[in-house]
């Protein structure tokens, strides 16, 4: 039969067996590596909020650098802004006098002096010729074009019912005032001669003068008249009856313009008609750099 083998020594708080022993060493041992992970999860945390913190003060760090070069780049800037408003000055100063200097050496470059302009005339003048007067005539101003009447303003329609007013149109802009060319001041050359041929020849000569603009040279008028000159006897007892009359001469008025050409390209010219002082200043702004050396105009005498 069976028999029933109870052991009461399990109950007693006091007693534990060998086996409930390890049993309970196993099960602590099991819950300690069960926290493993925990603790790498809070290493890994706290190495992933130290590099945030490690970035976030390196990031601060560089912004504070790049602040303060930002502050030397602006303040060097400022310097170079200066210096350069400086330079601009000085460049403009300097424009302005190298202006002033070349307009007064304009000035003399057009100058033509009338003593070698009357004696290149003189040297021209065939025999038979004789010039009576030389008169400069100023240039007529030329007619400004009038301006365009401004268009009429168009009358605006009635705006309909329930409908925004359009906004009024601006005037249009004035037009500039047309820019009227400067004109070169004529020269009138009248006297007499014997013939006509000399007068023409008289004339070919005026449009080879470098002083003169050829294709302006023209004869205005030539007309035969009786001769103004008179005979005269000194002994009035010996004086015959009738006296011959003089051949008709010939009344001439040669019309040209004052060449454009500069002084500084006329310089041999002028060297050959003694006209040294206009020479010697041209020579001189050229050796200043004032005006540039021009290449003497090349023209048939």
């Amino acid at each position: 039969m069976y028999s029933l083998d109870i052991n009461f020594l399990n109950d007693r708080p006091d007693y534990k067996p060998v086996a409930a022993a390890k049993s309970s060493t196993k099960k602590s041992s099991g819950g300690a590596k069960d926290q493993l992970p925990i603790y790498g999860a809070v290493l890994f945390a706290f190495g992933i909020n130290a590099a945030v913190l490690g970035a976030g003060w390196w990031a601060i760090s560089e912004n504070t650098n790049l602040a303060k070069n930002q502050a030397d780049m602006d303040a060097k800037l400022a310097t170079l802004n200066t210096q350069a408003n400086s330079i601009k000055a000085i460049n403009a100063e300097t424009d302005q006098v190298t202006a002033e200097y070349k307009a007064l050496a304009g000035v003399f470059d057009q100058i033509k002096p009338w003593s070698a302009m009357l004696q290149d005339l003189s040297a021209r003048t065939p025999a038979g010729v004789q010039i009576g007067k030389i008169e400069q005539i100023d240039p007529s101003p030329s007619p400004v074009a009038a301006a365009p009447p401004p268009p009429a303003a168009t009358p605006a329609a009635s705006p309909s019912p329930g409908a925004s007013p359009s906004p009024a149109s601006p005037p249009p802009a004035a037009a500039p005032p047309p820019v009227v060319p400067q004109q070169a001041a004529k020269v009138q050359i009248s006297g007499i001669a014997s013939t006509f041929a000399q007068v023409n020849d008289f004339m070919l000569l005026v449009q080879r003068s470098p002083f003169f603009l050829n294709t302006d040279t023209k004869l205005v008028a030539a007309t035969l008249k009786n001769n103004p000159a008179q005979l005269q006897v000194r002994n009035q007892n010996a004086a015959p009856p009738e006296l011959p009359k003089l051949r008709p001469v010939v009344e001439y008025k040669i019309e040209t313009t004052l060449s454009p050409t500069g002084a500084s390209e006329l310089l041999p010219e002028l060297r050959s008609k003694q006209a040294d002082g206009l020479a010697i200043r041209i020579e001189t702004l050229q050796e200043k750099g004032v005006l540039e050396p021009q290449k003497p105009e090349v023209k048939k005498q």
